[in-house]
């Protein structure tokens, strides 16, 4: 039997804090005397980010089974955060996407033995980085913290019945569709992967960006990584695995209405149609080639200027489809 995250109570901002039955988790559990061993951010209704052995990473909480004997912990900062914390926390997550896994400060961690810190992550310093950006001290050190810190907070309140069932039928609607955030991190992982052949010190791509502005005689050969890596064709990709979010004659024919339903209420309820992620980081990479011309910015800004319409196209789809279902 498995569960899955109760999609419909899910928060920006909350932390889930999960484990498994691999001999890693146990070892952590039995370290920090817990029953949990993964922290986990939501970034939006079912979206959630976080750093596992490859890397940060976003996934579909849709998608996020758990075996049903296993514990699922769902915190939210006491008192509620405010949609301006939450950004900041969200943003600043995201910006990690990319950076690479640290065993031996995960380590330090567990053995309180932290003090000097890289920019590599693991799960709980991420999470507990991401509050302390917007003010939020959840641990006495934000830098090296365990799962179970952040669950003994006395900043944080658990929030009940945040797990539902999983039919098998819902397990096999999910796992039948490729994974778009597992192509796009592939992608991404080549990119970082060869421009630390440049500079070991790049971590993600707000790194990455930093190192162009600085080093403009390696402008093109990081143009050339994007170009090369299928980086600037993704938007492409999510149009080929999931073209019900672009077409609503499509959409109409997914079998699993509950589903559809909760991609388009979170879609509706996420960011805004004109004024998202995809907009703002469009003004960035404006704003920076403005500044300072490079064409890895102007391929970027061609990028983005697809993702933002795109991200209209998904929005005005959810909004029809839920005009006309709620009839």
């Amino acid at each position: 039997m498995k569960k899955r995250l109760n999609i419909d109570l899910l928060q920006k901002g909350d932390i889930i804090l999960t484990t498994t039955d691999h001999i890693s988790s146990v070892a952590i559990r039995k370290a920090t005397k817990s029953d949990i061993s993964h922290a986990m951010l939501c970034v939006e209704h079912s979206s959630v980010i976080h750093a596992v052995t490859s890397g940060v990473r976003s996934e579909n909480a849709q998608r996020i089974f758990f075996d049903d004997n296993l514990d699922v912990h769902v915190m939210r900062l006491r008192g509620g955060i405010t949609p301006k914390d939450a950004e900041t926390i969200s943003n600043y997550v995201r910006s990690k996407v990319g950076s690479e896994y640290t065993y031996l400060e995960a380590a330090r961690a567990w053995k309180k033995v932290g003090k000097k810190f890289g920019a590599r992550q693991f799960c709980s310093r991420l999470v507990a980085q991401g509050y302390a950006k917007a003010g939020h001290n959840l641990v006495c050190d934000p830098n090296f913290c365990t799962p179970e810190e952040l669950n003994r907070s006395s900043l944080l309140i658990e929030v009940p019945n945040m797990t539902v069932g999983a039919s098998s039928d819902e397990v096999k609607f999910w796992e039948s569709y490729s994974s778009g955030p597992d192509l796009m991190h592939a992608i991404q992982d080549r990119i970082l992967s060869e421009a630390r052949r440049l500079d070991k010190q790049i971590q993600d791509f707000n790194d990455l960006g930093r190192f162009v502005i600085a080093h403009p005689h390696h402008d093109l050969a990081v143009a050339d990584l994007y170009i090369n890596s299928g980086y600037l064709d993704f938007w492409r990709y999510d149009i080929e695995l999931h073209p019900w979010h672009y077409d609503l004659a499509k959409m109409k024919e997914i079998p699993l209405e509950h589903s559809v339903r909760k991609y388009c209420e979170s879609t509706m309820s996420g960011e805004a149609r004109d004024h998202n992620r995809y907009t703002q980081t469009l003004e960035v990479y404006n704003d920076a080639n403005t500044k300072w011309p490079r064409r890895t910015f102007e391929l970027l800004i061609w990028l983005y200027e697809i993702l933002a319409a795109n991200h209209a196209i998904r929005h005005d789809v959810a909004a029809e489809w839920l005009e006309q279902h709620d009839i």
